[in-house]
């Protein structure tokens, strides 16, 4: 099958998938006629976000030992976190390693180091669960199996990344691939893990971010009339979180990203339409901080995708 349908093709049918379903959670347009943004509070989320995303080029730095300027590592962030935003289906996450290659260590330095830090992003979501109090109870039924996958891939993930032995007996498995670069490739980047994982500064810039990322979702979805918590946006930032894993993402995340937000706001007894709204809101406002990140990264760092080099 070519790849360009599997890449393009398929989140395509999930995004329209997504908005058939948010239009009839919606009801009516006219509901959107109606809606009324509280400026202010979109305002400071415009002041939060570049703070989150530039906290996202220092983990890296951290994660990496990287000595480049300042600009760089802001823009990094940037750049990296709107192709997360824009690319379907994890795509993004190939961004950093990319930008990298050149660096010393080279690739599996790099990968590495998004591996770990993709990691930490999970397990602190599920730390925040943990002191909101959440119980997968609360959950309808039929999640169970959408949360327990996730968890899986989760639980998979941190089990390569934090326990070497498990590590190289999965790297083992794959030897009989007649494919020498892609087991040196595993062989150095096995190397550069063992060094990254209990690196203290990423683990307190990830709960860095994990706070500015409940404050960015809260500021979006009460910006767009969702009258949730903090504790709430917590609960919703997690579960999103987890759900995203899975590998059922439209294209921007156009239509699958507002379904999640509409199945978590209706666990906190949002009206379906309210929820629709935000869900809207939230990830459009998102998406275009992230586009104007993205964007602003080439300005404070015009040769960005040279300058690792």
């Amino acid at each position: 099958m070519d790849r360009r349908i599997l890449t393009w093709g398929v989140p395509i049918v999930f995004s329209l998938a997504g908005v058939y379903a948010v239009l009839k959670s919606l009801g009516s347009f006219a509901v959107l006629s109606h809606v009324h943004p509280d400026w202010r509070l979109l305002a400071a989320l415009a002041v939060v976000y570049p703070v989150f995303a530039a906290l996202r080029g220092l983990r890296f730095r951290q994660l990496l030992r990287d000595g480049q300027a300042w600009s760089v590592t802001v823009s990094i962030g940037w750049l990296y976190t709107a192709a997360c935003q824009v690319l379907p289906g994890g795509i993004g996450e190939v961004s950093m390693p990319l930008l990298y290659r050149n660096a010393p260590g080279g690739l599996p330095h790099a990968t590495a180091a998004m591996a770990v830090a993709r990691v930490q992003d999970l397990l602190s979501w599920l730390v925040i669960l943990g002191v909101a109090g959440f119980t997968v109870s609360a959950l309808p039924a039929t999640s169970y199996y959408l949360l327990g996958a996730s968890m899986l891939v989760t639980a998979l993930g941190a089990t390569v990344v934090f326990i070497p032995r498990f590590r190289r007996f999965f790297f083992r498995m794959l030897r009989p691939l007649p494919w020498p670069k892609l087991h040196s490739f595993l062989t150095d980047t096995d190397v550069r893990l063992h060094g990254m994982v209990y690196n203290a500064p990423s683990w307190a810039s990830t709960f860095g971010l994990r706070l500015l990322s409940i404050l960015s979702y809260w500021l979006a979805l009460r910006g767009f009339g969702a009258p949730v918590t903090l504790g709430e946006a917590s609960v919703g930032g997690a579960l999103a979180a987890l759900l995203l894993v899975l590998p059922v993402q439209g294209v921007a995340g156009i239509g699958t990203v507002e379904v999640w937000w509409i199945m978590i706001l209706r666990l906190f007894g949002t009206p379906w339409s309210i929820a629709a709204v935000a869900a809207i809101g939230v990830h459009v406002s998102l998406l275009v901080m992230s586009l104007i990140v993205g964007g602003l990264s080439f300005k404070t760092s015009p040769h960005l995708l040279s300058s690792t080099s």
